[in-house]
């Protein structure tokens, strides 16, 4: 029963040892903490270093922005020019007159091949040519079945 006594004080003085050093680094860590923030000039400085830095940046920013807005506005206007240039060159004009009809040309060819295509299934004869003559054939041969029975009688 002793032993198991002296094995319990040495585990409760190990989790006070244990604890005692968490404790000083956790205090360590305070100081440490308490330091920065106690210089509350230095952090003044640093944020307002932040925000220079930052200002500066959204300058730059800005100017960029500006800049290619300009640029855009210039290729846009040289845009426009080129357009109404090209729309008043006759060339140009006739060009698209002429892909205008020719389109229009294209859909009437397609209308009349298919036109042509349906009516040419219409006026196809030879099924019907063959179904009369294989009725003639069917007639004469009743015909000539008939003449000779007749002749025989």
């Amino acid at each position: 029963a002793v032993v198991s006594t002296q094995s319990t004080g040495e585990q409760l003085e190990t989790k006070i040892n244990t604890e005692m050093v968490q404790l000083q680094d956790k205090i360590s860590k305070m100081n440490e903490e308490l330091e920065v923030y106690s210089d509350t000039n230095k952090l003044k400085k640093s944020l307002d270093e932040k925000r220079e830095q930052l200002i500066a940046e959204r300058e730059k920013i800005l100017g960029t922005r500006d800049t290619s807005k300009a640029n855009l506005e210039k290729l846009q206007a040289e845009h426009d020019e080129l357009k109404a240039a090209l729309e008043e060159n006759e060339t140009y004009v006739q060009l698209t007159n002429l892909e205008r009809k020719w389109q229009h040309i294209e859909q009437n060819n397609q209308f009349m091949k298919d036109f042509i295509a349906t009516k040419s299934q219409e006026s196809d004869y030879v099924p019907l040519k063959k179904g009369v003559k294989e009725q003639i054939s069917n007639i004469n041969t009743l015909l000539q079945q008939a003449l000779a029975a007749a002749a025989t009688q």
